[in-house]
């Protein structure tokens, strides 16, 4: 009995930070479900910091009661919180995410994560544009800031921004039209901006302090012009751009010095100086990614000669995404232009139930110059989804034979043809013994709206 005595009072003779802290480790309802324990573990759940509730789906019999679970959690609490995340699909309704944001706003939340799904447009509380506590915004679907230009915006302490599709399915507020860059350019302190299926929108704005920019354009009709793209960002390190709009977009990214990485991937064939200009802007990363549909937009330009004068002096890492007819030249040029390279991977994109047409420029013809970083820098080279085609083998065994500070080879093939592609690519090559290999499935390729990038990517 003593001892049982002794091991109660140990727990009772926790602090109650001490005891919020671990409750922490918990989601909010397995914090809850401790109250039965004692009336002061009941007080100390209403002081934790970070609430997350996930709600289910409308026919789910339980929503009823999840949703008066968190109109208890929430609306009877007096403490401050930190965080407020809510998760579901079509379960609640547009005033209930009213109802809980006001009161989170009340409570100083500092980081709102809303990824309800919800079947109508929800405008959050107007004095959300002027919270002077939020550090980080994570808005989902039809879950909308205002965004009329006639209402005033300042959120001095916001550094992260994430819109998902929030901005996708009306282009006016109240009979106005939306003003993305008049809630935009009430984030002065921005680090982080996330743009996710954005609909045509214009952005023209500066962010003096933004360092990593991510954009999922898009326009799904061809009859609207898509709006230009203007933004200055003098201290962005990692820019990740995807546009799956169906007419082409100016893109006009101003002070783009201090990029450190990036990753893109232009579905619709721009004209050809807006997009050189934009790689000329991309210069000095030292981490680069290219979707197929841009390098394949590269590829069948008339002025490869000026892509031929672009220098990459600091690039690292270069990731390039290639469909099934590749300009294998325009590779071996981005190549002789990244004297440092280190790391090369080509992935293939495979299209289910094409033809593969292995004429014009998509045949191999070995360079006449050795890019410099083959014999000096490049240690890594990694080819995910290689097939057992003239080229494909053709380039390998080039990029293996003429790179003398090489490390590691790691071929990617699906299983069915492991074992042809790696007879025929052993015949006559001398390295064998560093490739490396592995299986990848047919549909592997990069998902630039999920890509997440850093300056050292694994071996």
């Amino acid at each position: 009995m003593a001892c049982s005595d002794e091991k109660h009072d140990r727990l009772s003779n926790l602090s109650d930070d001490l005891i919020c802290h671990i409750l922490s480790f918990l989601s909010t309802k397995e914090c809850y479900r401790t109250c039965f324990l004692s009336t002061r573990w009941e007080s100390i759940c209403t002081k934790i910091p970070n609430l997350h509730f996930q709600l289910p789906e409308i026919s789910d019999p339980e929503l009823s009661k999840e949703i008066k679970f968190v109109n208890v959690a929430l609306l009877r609490r007096t403490e401050n919180i930190r965080k407020l995340r809510l998760d579901g699909e079509k379960g609640c309704q547009p005033h209930d995410v009213h109802m809980w944001v006001s009161k989170a706003l009340d409570l100083k939340v500092q980081e709102l994560d809303l990824g309800l799904l919800l079947h109508e447009k929800t405008l959050l509380p107007l004095r959300l544009s002027t919270c002077e506590s939020l550090v980080v915004l994570k808005l989902q679907g039809r879950i909308q800031p205002t965004l009329n230009s006639a209402f005033h915006v300042y959120l001095p302490s916001l550094k992260i921004l994430h819109l998902r599709e929030t901005v996708r399915y009306s282009m006016v507020d109240d009979g106005k039209e939306y003003d993305l860059n008049n809630f935009l350019s009430g984030c002065p302190h921005l680090e982080e901006l996330l743009l996710h299926e954005t609909f045509a929108l214009p952005i023209n704005t500066s962010f003096h302090l933004l360092k990593r920019l991510f954009l999922c354009l898009y326009m799904p009709t061809s009859v609207i012009k898509c709006c230009p793209l203007q933004i200055n960002v003098p201290s962005l390190e990692v820019l990740s751009m995807v546009d799956f709009s169906l007419k082409p977009r100016k893109y006009d990214f101003t002070n783009l010095s201090t990029l450190d990485e990036a990753a893109l991937c232009i579905c619709k064939r721009p004209v050809f100086n807006n997009l050189y200009t934009l790689l000329k802007g991309l210069s000095n990363v030292k981490t680069l990614a290219l979707g197929s549909k841009t390098f394949h937009f590269l590829s069948m330009e008339d002025k490869l000669d000026n892509l031929h004068l672009l220098t990459f002096h600091n690039l690292l890492y270069l990731t390039v995404e290639i469909s099934e007819n590749c300009n294998w030249n325009m590779l071996v040029s981005f190549l002789q232009n990244a004297p440092k390279l280190k790391d090369l991977a080509v992935m293939r994109k495979i299209e289910i139930n094409s033809r593969r047409k292995e004429v014009g420029n998509s045949s191999w013809v070995e360079p006449l110059v050795t890019p410099a970083c083959l014999a000096t820098t490049l240690i890594t080279f990694e080819f995910k989804g290689i097939q057992n085609i003239k080229t494909d083998l053709d380039f390998t065994r080039y990029i293996v034979s003429h790179s003398s500070k090489l490390l590691k080879v790691k071929i990617f093939t699906p299983t069915a043809k492991k074992r042809r592609v790696e007879k025929s690519l052993r015949m006559g090559l001398k390295k064998s013994s560093l490739l490396v290999w592995d299986i990848n499935s047919i549909e592997d390729h990069l998902d630039f709206t999920k890509i997440s990038m850093t300056t050292t990517r694994p071996s």
